[in-house]
């Protein structure tokens, strides 16, 4: 049967025209290559060591002592990682749950299923067996129910079902003393890896323009040995809120959060402010993982390219000159990535700086940046660029 970009739409449930302006990109080969490694999360899973509390090797250590599978990543040194195991059989049994579309990704790799992941809570009581299932009808889990359906039409909060086979499992560390005493944040390898391109110092003033959920944010304060100020903006009170937590969590003081649209963040913290940014903005996520189907147009991706466009205008009238600016996206496209840093080359005054990483392949259209292949890497999809202003 010959491949198609329709054929791999039906398999993957991506729209047709998604899929055919990746081939452009990668071949229908490469597409299934890619779609492929996308529908299962990496053959790792990371957390980040906060530096300032534990050395990562003593992480490892006392993980090891516990019997978890950690190991230390050769290159990124603070980013521990555990093997993901599968992939495991589930089976329809018991009542049907629906459950919206991140708690499916999530409950896919071994998380319970909370009641706000239920959309439209199903006839069940404590204790039967369900299946968990996407809202395309995917199982992706059974499970045994926590809570019965009242239970979560009150409360809408809360332990639902216990995860107790899923396809994949990682280890869970959320309930760790190392997460409670701020020791760790969980944290995808090129999102750290990001950070290292940016090498924040001691003493410098940082802008996180996205900052929410706050792991850039707060690896930026630990690597400054939290001595400086980063600037971490959000445009809601929850989000802000959620940074606000990590950053507590993990005992960082130079951590400043404002809640505001970073598309006028120049209006709070001022022009030529700040002597790096990072700007990680609302993407397609076509590269996060796993991912059980996708439900965003062509259209969608060049609207959210012209949007990441008005965060990087902004970006440059923050910034002193020869100050950086660090570009990050969780997504493939052009678009979204290389020809976003080649606008900012030819007309915001930033000139892209070559980055040196061990890890990724590089970008494409001859653009200064790494890129992180889901298929090749093992990793998210993930785009990292890095561009000083002109001045």
């Amino acid at each position: 049967m010959p491949l198609t970009a329709e054929a791999l739409a039906r398999r993957f449930r991506y729209p047709v025209d998604v899929v055919e302006h990746l081939a452009l990109l990668y071949s229908l080969e490469g597409v299934r290559s890619i779609l492929g490694a996308v529908a299962a999360p990496g053959p790792y899973y990371y957390v980040r060591v906060n530096v300032l509390k534990m050395s990562p090797r003593d992480a490892v250590n006392v993980l090891r002592s516990e019997g978890f599978p950690a190991s230390q990543h050769p290159v990124i040194r603070e980013a521990i990682r555990f093997p993901v195991h599968g992939v495991y059989e589930v089976f329809t049994i018991g009542r049907r749950v629906v459950v919206d579309k991140h708690a499916a990704e999530s409950i896919y790799m071994g998380a319970d299923l909370y009641a706000p992941g239920i959309p439209k809570p199903e006839r069940m009581e404590r204790g039967e067996l369900v299946t968990m299932v996407s809202p395309e009808g995917v199982p992706v889990a059974n499970g045994i129910a926590y809570m019965s359906h009242k239970e979560i039409i009150e409360k809408w909060r809360g332990l639902a079902v216990w995860n107790i086979r899923s396809p994949y499992r990682v280890v869970s560390l959320r309930n760790h003393r190392f997460f409670t005493e701020g020791i760790i944040y969980h944290q995808s390898l090129p999102s750290m890896a990001a950070m290292h391109v940016l090498s924040p110092r001691p003493g410098e003033t940082v802008l996180d323009m996205c900052a929410a959920p706050g792991g850039k944010a707060t690896h930026a304060a630990e690597m400054m040995r939290d001595a400086g100020e980063v600037i971490a903006v959000d445009r809601t009170e929850k989000k802000v809120e959620k940074i606000r937590w990590h950053a507590s969590r993990l005992g960082l003081r130079s951590v400043k959060t404002v809640v505001h649209d970073s598309r006028y963040v120049s209006e709070v913290v001022g022009r030529e402010s700040v002597d790096k940014v990072i700007l990680d903005p609302p993407c397609s996520a076509l590269g996060v993982r796993p991912k059980l189907s996708y439900n965003r147009s062509l259209r969608d991706i060049k609207m959210l390219s012209e949007y990441q466009r008005q965060f990087m205008r902004e970006a440059a009238k923050v910034l002193r000159p020869g100050g950086l600016l660090l570009y990050t996206t969780c997504t493939l496209t052009l678009e979204e990535n290389e020809l976003n840093v080649i606008y900012a080359a030819s007309e915001l005054g930033l000139t892209p700086v070559p980055v040196s990483l061990a890890l990724g392949s590089a970008a494409f259209l001859g653009v200064p940046g790494i890129r992180f292949e889901p298929d090749v890497h093992g990793t998210p999809g993930f785009f990292i660029a890095l561009l000083k202003k002109r001045g």
